[in-house]
């Protein structure tokens, strides 16, 4: 790592010429740089090719959302990669801290051991407000988050090493302080959200279960406190 400057690599899980790729790519850093101005951000693409993100020269390796479906059973090269990545910057390894964002989190709960299903309630898409245990209570300063979502699979068993910092696996830390997980979008607004939407599924822009409490595209959410409050775990201001 750099003895001057914070190193983030971007794990960019998901093609670039996507709806939307470019802009996710600009949020992330964005909110980045606001906690570190200075910081050094690299992206990395393995799904078109790139090789992965040095682990000795990161402070923080972040993996996005992206599109594949980890349930398949035939899955392509980068994402046997990508798992087997993860479990190598997990194994006798307490640096880098590794951030995982939706599909991130998935991949990674999935790579230590934990195991992902459908969503019984179809497509979760808008700002949802979701309950933290008393760690998270601990960690975020806050009893709850309103968080952006935008996904059709979750984490069901988070395996040996992780433990839950929200309720129904929202987030996820790793028993060593090492790994962060949200199955929601901190770096997502209502732009962005917009322009994920499938409009070739009718149920990407609606959540099937009336009585769940999802909110709209555009209602506030905590994005930019989230955020903030995982670059200072990054560089080692918060221990649970």
């Amino acid at each position: 790592m750099s003895p001057t400057n914070f190193c983030v690599a971007i794990l960019q899980n998901y093609p670039i010429s996507a709806e939307g790729g470019e802009l996710m790519i600009e949020n992330i850093s964005k909110l980045v740089l606001n906690s570190k101005p200075d910081v050094e951000i690299k992206v990395y693409a393995p799904i078109q090719g790139d090789a992965f993100p040095d682990l000795d020269n990161n402070d923080l390796i972040i993996l996005t959302g992206g599109p594949f479906n980890l349930l398949e059973d035939e899955k392509p090269s980068w994402v046997t990669e990508t798992l087997d990545f993860i479990k190598a910057a997990t194994t006798d390894r307490a640096k880098p801290k590794i951030l995982g964002i939706c599909w991130g989190q998935q991949a990674i709960a999935l790579a230590l051991g934990g195991s992902m299903g459908e969503l019984k309630t179809g497509p979760c898409i808008g700002v949802e407000t979701i309950s933290l245990t008393s760690g998270g209570a601990t960690f975020f300063n806050a009893r709850s988050l309103d968080i952006h979502k935008h996904h059709k699979l979750a984490v069901i068993d988070i395996g040996p090493h992780l433990c839950c910092l929200a309720l129904n696996n929202e987030i996820l830390l790793s028993k060593n302080n090492q790994v962060l997980t949200f199955q929601g979008h901190p770096e997502l607004d209502a732009t962005l959200s917009q322009l994920l939407m499938d409009p070739d599924d009718p149920s990407s822009s609606v959540r099937p279960e009336p009585k769940t409490a999802i909110k709209a595209i555009d209602a506030p959410h905590d994005g930019e406190m989230i955020f903030a409050t995982i670059m200072k775990w990054a560089s080692g201001e918060i221990t649970p």
